[in-house]
């Protein structure tokens, strides 16, 4: 019995920011099809509508499989293409995770389905971009979920599947998502070359970056961080960058629990922007940190914003001017004039981006990381 490997692939919006993420996406999902494939992965899928990734997907060596469900539902294509294979067992990932991940991590991984009768491997038990599963049969057990994140978690607790969690890392935890994610990621030293060939949003965000990696190298400087961010990568940056650490932790699960779309999130940092408006925001903000990762989405849910992706990472690329008159807008303003570096994104920001970050940030000083 062989292990398959499957990558899902949708492609976003219009806009030309999209457009490119998209790209991005696609040559992230390229390169891990060709590391399952060296891996010794049997058979190794991409399922996509895209015609243009298809063919990407294809050069790299993969059968190509067409979504069938429209509108599409993640655990049900899973499944289809799984009975459809008569898959034994299988790892499944959507393209833009896993970039830094070479055929050796996911040797290990299939060699750990493989030595096991029943097993779950994930990146994240409940919030997943990385699933194993064996046997694929467990999926007739489960709710099949519409997206990934709960894959993991639906397999442990509704079909009985004992979970593990892979060892955190940049290259497990990180999911291209945003710009910023993007651009962060071409810092790392094991990124691709297929992927610093696409590129990213350098004029935008390459020096803010380049200044939070010196930070995070620099004894006696503070790094701000907010949003839902982890136990687990807090315990990281406490153990693994030279500077303080202030973290704002706030509505972990706040999209799986819905809390964003309810209109129940709440955040501190809402509540202070709410009484000082953007630019004392930013200004407050620079007194409490050198420098700071900020996962705004916290931010919008709690005051009602709901914007579209091209609005979302316009804002992210600090382009105020490509968004309409109105609050985003002043937001994205004084962010880009904020008096200190400043990172703008998603929940990726302050997980597996912020994981890459610092990885990437110590490459250029061996003797500081052997003396921590």
């Amino acid at each position: 019995m062989t292990t398959a490997f499957i990558v899902f692939y949708g492609p976003g919006g219009g806009s030309d920011v999209e457009r490119r993420l998209d790209a991005f996406k696609v040559a992230i999902g390229a390169s891990v099809l060709r590391e399952a494939r060296a891996a010794g992965y049997d058979p190794v899928i991409a399922v996509t509508t895209d015609v243009a990734a298809a063919a990407r997907f294809r050069a790299a060596g993969a059968d190509v499989e067409a979504g069938e469900r429209e509108p599409f539902h993640f655990g049900e294509e899973l499944r289809r293409v799984a009975l459809a294979r008569s898959l034994d067992r299988l790892v499944v990932v959507g393209a833009g995770a896993g970039a830094l991940l070479t055929a050796g991590d996911l040797r290990a991984l299939r060699a750990q389905l493989e030595g096991s009768r029943s097993l779950v491997l994930s990146n994240n038990a409940y919030s997943a971009d990385l699933v194993g599963l064996n046997p694929a049969s467990a999926l007739d057990a489960i709710a099949l979920p519409a997206t990934d994140n709960p894959l993991a978690r639906l397999l442990h607790q509704q079909a009985g599947l004992p979970s593990v969690q892979l060892p955190r890392s940049a290259a497990t935890l990180l999911d291209v998502d945003t710009p910023t994610d993007a651009t962060v990621l071409l810092r790392h030293p094991r990124c691709p070359p297929a992927l610093q060939a696409v590129g990213a949003w350098e004029a935008e965000l390459g020096a803010r970056i380049d200044a939070l990696m010196r930070l995070v190298t620099t004894a006696e400087r503070e790094l701000l961080v907010a949003g839902r961010v982890g136990a687990p990568v807090w315990t990281y940056l406490e153990s693994q960058t030279a500077c303080r650490v202030r973290m704002l932790a706030e509505e972990r699960g706040m999209a799986a629990a819905g809390r964003d779309a309810s209109g129940e999130a709440r955040t501190a940092l809402g509540f202070l922007y709410e009484r000082t408006g953007p630019r004392a925001f930013f200004s407050l903000l620079a007194e409490l940190g050198d420098g700071m990762l900020f996962d705004s989405r916290v931010l919008f849910a709690h005051l009602g914003w709901r914007h579209d992706a091209a609005d979302r990472f316009a804002s992210d690329l600090f382009r105020a001017e490509a968004i309409a008159p109105g609050p985003l807008r002043d937001f994205t303003l004084a962010a880009r004039e904020a008096p200190f570096p400043l990172l703008l994104g998603g929940h990726t920001l302050v997980a597996g981006v912020l994981w890459t970050l610092v990885e990437a940030s110590w490459e250029g000083h061996p003797e500081e990381q052997e003396q921590r």
